[in-house]
Formats: structure tokens, C-alpha cells, sequence
């Protein structure tokens, strides 16, 4: 067994057997997170909903499925992405206070660590003022599609958090679509950029904005 492998069953144990803070007390299992573990890139999610803690799976609710196809829409391949969360028990709707994601810190990092991603994508405020540490006094809509030098050659990324993609606007899904631009077709970035630019769409291009959104609902 290859050194990296070693590091990942070591790190997937010491999540299992965790006691560090309350969500141990409500979890079922933690969920260390799913995915290419060389991925190219990796979402940090906020938290394990109770529907993903029963069935010991990442985007498996309602939020996730509905995320999962945004992503599959705008053609990045899931299979260079890794998926997972601040923490890794789920609270079962409680609030998750600040000493449980500072506990649980160490383990993403192991994570990031251990991936080395090219690009990190932070989903919603919680997670990323959680690694941006410098921008804690920033709205979430001024730090999405932005990117931000994280450690190495690594960049974060923020965007919307998945709830808020069920209420955002044409443009800001549009937006948030922006930061996988290199995985888009061609006309796909055209669109983007007459977006960006404020251009009226033709009737055409109307026409597949409003199939992504018949897609996402």
C-alpha cells in the first residue's frame, strides 16, 4: 500500500473514532467526504445534513442533488472533485457553534494536505471566511468568483452556499458558473461574457438560460 493511501485510512480513523466536540453526540457516523483523492479540485461544503448522515453520503438530500446537477450542467467532471464538509458529524438541524469547526479544522487541512488541489472551492460564507481568515469582514457577494491565494500554489474560490442558488437570480448562477469557465463549451463562455458585460441575450441564448434553470429545478 502506497504511502498516501496509509495517510488517508490513518486520517479516516482518527474522524471515525473523534470525540472532540458535541456532534459526536448526535452524529450516526462522520463523514470524511467522497471523491477523487487527487482531485484537481475540492469543494468545501458547510456541514452534514441529517438526511446525508443517514445515508452516509454527501449531497444526498435535496440541496446536494440539486448541487450535483448544477456542477454536471456546467461540464466539470466530478470525477477530478472531492467533496467535504467544515465538520464531519452532522448536528441533526441543532447549531453547529464555532468550537466545533475550530476542533474539526485540523482534519480539512489534513485533507487539503493531503489532495493538494488546484483549486479549492469554499461553498457559502461559513466556509469560506473559514479559510480566509483576512476576509472575515467581507459580504459572501463580494468574495464570489474571486479568487485567493491559499497555501502553495492552491487558490480558493468562494461561492454561493446551495440554499441560496434556490432563490439567486439568473445572473448570479450564471456567476457562480463563472469559476468553472475552462471546463465550459465555447458558446457556454460566450454567453457568460455578454452576461458579464451586461449584453442582451438573443432569443437563442434566452432559450438555453432557461433550460439550465428548467434542469436545476
Amino acid at each position: 500500500m502506497d504511502k498516501g493511501k496509509v495517510m488517508w485510512n490513518d486520517l479516516k480513523l482518527e474522524i471515525d473514532i473523534c470525540t472532540k466536540c458535541i456532534l459526536e453526540r448526535t452524529r450516526i457516523n462522520p463523514i470524511v467526504g467522497e471523491g477523487n483523492e487527487k482531485a484537481q479540485v475540492l469543494f468545501v461544503l458547510d456541514s452534514v445534513s441529517e438526511e446525508e448522515d443517514i445515508k452516509q453520503q454527501l449531497l444526498a438530500d435535496k440541496n446536494g442533488k440539486y448541487f450535483r446537477r448544477f456542477l454536471e450542467y456546467s461540464k466539470l467532471d466530478l470525477k477530478k472533485c472531492y467533496f467535504t464538509t467544515l465538520t464531519k458529524c452532522s448536528s441533526h438541524g441543532n447549531l453547529i457553534e464555532q468550537e466545533s469547526i475550530l476542533k474539526c479544522n485540523e482534519f480539512l487541512i489534513a485533507q487539503i494536505a493531503l489532495i493538494n488541489p488546484e483549486y479549492i472551492v469554499t461553498v457559502g460564507e461559513r466556509a469560506t471566511k473559514s479559510l480566509l481568515e483576512n476576509e472575515g469582514n467581507e459580504d459572501i457577494k463580494d468574495l464570489v468568483g474571486k479568487v485567493f491565494d491559499f497555501y502553495g500554489k492552491i487558490k480558493i474560490v468562494p461561492i454561493y452556499d446551495i440554499s441560496y442558488l434556490f432563490k439567486a437570480t439568473d445572473k448570479e448562477k450564471w456567476k457562480l458558473i463563472k469559476i468553472l469557465e475552462k471546463s465550459m463549451t465555447a458558446k457556454d463562455s460566450e454567453i457568460l461574457k455578454k452576461l458579464k458585460s451586461g449584453y442582451d441575450l438573443s432569443s437563442e441564448e434566452k432559450k438555453e438560460l432557461e433550460e439550465l434553470i428548467d434542469n436545476l429545478i
